[in-house]
């Protein structure tokens, strides 16, 4: 069956659909070619496996990527691309590594959301996180020491924001405190 719907909606065509698909989407394209949902799995499949359409889609749009995952996070692209099966995996280290790895996202996805990756981690530990992330390789061990000092920064600045405040807080009831006139309470003023 696969060769039949391919012969049909794709041979020779390959390059005008990966076009369309990055311009018009992949609901526009499946209209376009009339094709079952059935049809259309095999189409796109056949399209991100052989041709690698995903990985040429980020590219053409590297900022809306880049952008979306900084703010919601790999699921959330894999989501929008509809490559969330296990199957795709191996086409999505490439896009992982363009977005996150060579366009700097995952540093600034952490920054923004370094809050709950700190209680992640105290909570559940570095491999949880480290596997949420997608840096459970060993060729991501650098990025990975870049994660634990951002995430090391973040604990120490709200500790040192923490102690700074509480001092301050201190030090100002203590100025206070020093400069403030102790008068005499009213009734005793009267009798002097």
């Amino acid at each position: 069956m696969q060769s039949k719907v391919l012969q049909k909606f794709v041979n020779g065509r390959e390059s005008f659909l990966i076009e369309s698909f990055i311009v018009h989407g992949p609901e526009s394209l499946k209209d376009y070619l009339e094709a079952n949902d059935q049809e259309w799995e095999l189409i796109f499949e056949y399209l991100v496996f052989e041709h690698n359409l995903i990985y040429r889609c980020v590219a053409s749009n590297l900022e809306f990527f880049t952008e979306n995952y900084i703010q919601f996070g790999m699921s959330k692209l894999r989501e929008i691309l509809n490559v969330t099966d296990l199957k795709f995996d191996a086409v999505w280290e490439p896009i992982f590594d363009l977005i996150a790895i060579a366009n700097e996202g995952l540093g600034y996805h952490v920054m923004e959301h370094r809050e709950r990756y700190v209680i992640a981690f105290k909570a559940r530990g570095a491999d949880f996180v480290r596997k949420v992330l997608g840096l459970w390789k060993d060729k991501y061990d650098d990025s990975w020491s870049t994660i634990l000092d951002i995430m090391l920064n973040a604990v120490c600045e709200k500790i040192f924001s923490e102690n700074t405040f509480d001092r301050g807080l201190q030090a100002f009831t203590r100025l206070v405190n020093d400069k403030r006139e102790h008068r005499l309470p009213i009734f005793k003023q009267n009798l002097v």
